[in-house]
């Protein structure tokens, strides 16, 4: 037969007199004052001495007192460490993962869920930037680049190689390089990778189309604005393939044409030193294994 008192008695007077008060107790615990007041006429009608002087305006130890809260101070302090290293030792990674909110938006965020079900080992936390982070432990630790790599700082595998190509709508009717005359050509300014730049002058060029104005036509800050407004009809933009796969698929957008201007390489890269985790490796395995299969 145990000897010890109830749990919850001791709980509570724990909380009571680390915050010498029977409110904050009950605020702690989501109970009320009178529940915290009768578990410590509990715990001291089984003990059979007083633990708690109180008075209208404090909480203070009696003797006796001082000595058992010492111990249920230590007792519970124990068990809050230990689960909490239980919890890190069993439960979901944290892995904060970053990249451009084109790339998120278009690519990553459709496949969260199937992320989630492949890789249950990892809480993936997504952050949003078009510039290079700095990847470090317990910061940002992974992140999708878009380069020649490699990147400093960093440990990287090759993902794919990229290509740019025009998309619109299907409902343009666009067949030929020479509908492009006529076409409203849709531009985006912000955008660094790849050089040299992947504009129209330079597809046109390639293409073997003159006659076209290339230099007409709405301009957006960046990828994921300007695939919005090849969606809703408004013109043709030159896109990475990767970034519109599923409005292809979908058939959202068409890509009429053959021609492409070569990209960078998407790359999956983490801190230096965190490649090996098994989280890690997991993840970098899922966004493998993705690529592979386009």
């Amino acid at each position: 037969m145990s000897r010890l008192p109830p749990l919850s008695s001791l709980r509570a007077f724990e909380a009571a007199a680390r915050r010498a008060s029977f409110k904050m107790a009950a605020e702690e615990l989501l109970v009320t004052p009178t529940a915290i007041s009768h578990q410590i006429r509990q715990l001291e009608a089984y003990l059979g001495f007083r633990v708690l002087d109180r008075t209208p305006r404090a909480v203070t130890l009696t003797s006796p007192g001082k000595a058992l809260y010492e111990a249920t101070a230590s007792g519970f302090g124990a068990i809050e460490r230990v689960v909490t290293q239980l919890r890190a030792d069993t439960g979901p990674r944290t892995i904060t993962l970053t990249s451009t909110t084109a790339f998120l938006s278009h690519w990553l965020v459709p496949r969260m869920e199937a992320l989630r079900q492949a890789v249950p080992m990892v809480d993936i936390r997504l952050h949003t930037s078009n510039t290079v982070e700095d990847l470090r432990s317990g910061g940002i630790e992974a992140a999708i680049r878009y380069g020649p790599g490699p990147f400093p700082g960093a440990v990287s595998a090759l993902l794919c190689d990229d290509a740019l190509t025009p998309v619109c709508s299907p409902g343009l009717g666009m067949s030929s390089p020479d509908d492009l005359r006529g076409a409203t050509l849709i531009h985006i300014d912000g955008r660094t990778r790849p050089t040299p730049k992947p504009d129209w002058p330079r597809w046109c060029a390639l293409a073997g189309i003159s006659g076209v104005n290339t230099d007409a036509g709405p301009r957006f800050p960046d990828s994921m604005l300007a695939v919005q407004a090849a969606i809703a009809g408004q013109g043709v933009v030159i896109v990475s393939r990767v970034l519109i796969a599923d409005a292809l698929a979908a058939g959202l957008l068409e890509a009429p044409f053959t021609q492409t201007l070569a990209g960078d390489a998407y790359h999956f890269a983490c801190a230096t030193g965190l490649e090996q985790r098994p989280e890690m490796a997991a993840l970098r395995r899922w966004f493998q294994d993705c690529f592979s299969a386009v």
